[in-house]
């Protein structure tokens, strides 16, 4: 083992060796320690000013992100309703034109059905008629 790793007495240390081993606060004079401590201080008030302004434009921000977000829902919900309505503006337009079409066409079914008829009926007459002429004139059928 050397030397300086041994203990020595308490009076036999090299001052400088005791100087370096000593907190600041023991070396420096109480001057430039409390000077320091200002700046220190100085420098946290600063840091806690501009961690409040900081905060407080966070704040700020936060409070306009919501009102936008608000408006945009606003308007969302807006153009929601707006696009529900015409879909259903332009879906009873639609019904009522498929309504009237419908009504159209029952009409039209109607009218065929009416004259199919009457020309079912000529038909029948005209056959009943041929057979009343061919029975009176047929050489085969006994009178």
């Amino acid at each position: 083992m050397n030397s300086t790793s041994k203990k020595e007495p308490d009076g036999s240390q090299n001052p400088t060796d005791m100087e370096a081993r000593q907190p600041k606060i023991m070396t420096m004079p109480l001057p430039e320690i409390l000077e320091e401590l200002e700046n220190y201080i100085r420098r946290v008030e600063e840091a806690v000013k501009q961690a409040q302004a900081a905060a407080k434009e966070s704040r700020q921000a936060a409070a306009q992100a919501k009102e936008s977000g608000e408006k945009a829902a606003e308007a969302a919900k807006e153009a929601a309703e707006a696009a529900v309505a015409k879909v259903r503006e332009e879906a009873t337009k639609a019904v009522d034109t498929l309504g009237m079409r419908v009504s159209a066409m029952e009409v039209e079914l109607n009218t065929i059905k009416e004259r199919l008829s009457q020309e079912a009926l000529a038909v029948d007459q005209a056959f009943l008629a041929l057979k009343e002429r061919h029975i009176e004139e047929s050489p085969f059928l006994d009178k």
